[in-house]
């Protein structure tokens, strides 16, 4: 390989973890100080439908994950395994933070005006898919090499990915809103992130 496609894989490299870092850290310090309560707070008890909102949960991540691999490409890469373990432990804390405190942003946005659970629901599902969609088109496209299968052949695939991020979002909220359930949204957001390391073949170096 030549010295200047060495360095040029170097600097991406180096450019991609550093907004990484950052993205994390900042995911921290809003989690000490938005969301301090519900990550301190473990589940000991789980209600029938708490139970059944887990594994709707996990089926959705499960199934979203399947499309998913369907719809990508790894681009001629090999699997990273340091990067299949760090990277869901590291964005699926961090990240989750950052999705469920615009979660509850919408709903403290909402509190003045109703009471009501459905709408408050509503309001901080609203929040999250506007910042998850935010995040997604300004940061994650241009820190993971390009990936998404946009051929004809697998149209179809492509709408049971979307839908099934809905319903991944929507789940996740929900054991949040309802269940003050932090971490088992930590774990489903890990394995969904485990799912895409292996899809695309994302390396962090």
């Amino acid at each position: 390989m030549a010295p200047s496609s060495i360095a040029s894989r170097l600097s991406s490299s180096q450019s991609s973890l550093k907004p990484l870092i950052i993205y994390w850290v900042i995911g921290l310090v809003v989690g000490l100080f938005a969301l301090r309560a519900d990550i301190a707070q473990v589940a000991t008890g789980f209600s029938t439908g708490h139970v059944i909102s887990i594994g709707v949960g996990l089926l959705a991540t499960l199934v979203t994950m399947v499309a998913y691999d369907r719809v990508s490409m790894g681009g001629g890469r090999s699997l990273h395994l340091p990067t299949l373990v760090a990277f869901p432990l590291l964005n699926g804390l961090c990240e989750t933070i950052l999705f469920l405190a615009s979660f509850k942003l919408g709903t403290a946005l909402a509190a003045p005006f109703t009471t009501q659970p459905l709408w408050l629901f509503l309001a901080g599902t609203v929040t999250f898919f506007a910042y998850s969609g935010a995040i997604h088109a300004l940061f994650w496209l241009k820190i993971l090499p390009p990936h998404l299968d946009k051929s004809p052949a697998v149209k179809n695939i492509r709408r049971i990915w979307i839908i099934g991020l809905v319903a991944v979002s929507s789940i996740w909220g929900w054991l949040y809103f309802g269940y003050q359930d932090f971490w088992s949204v930590v774990v489903l957001h890990a394995i969904f992130d485990a799912g895409m390391v292996y899809s695309i073949r994302y390396r962090l170096s």
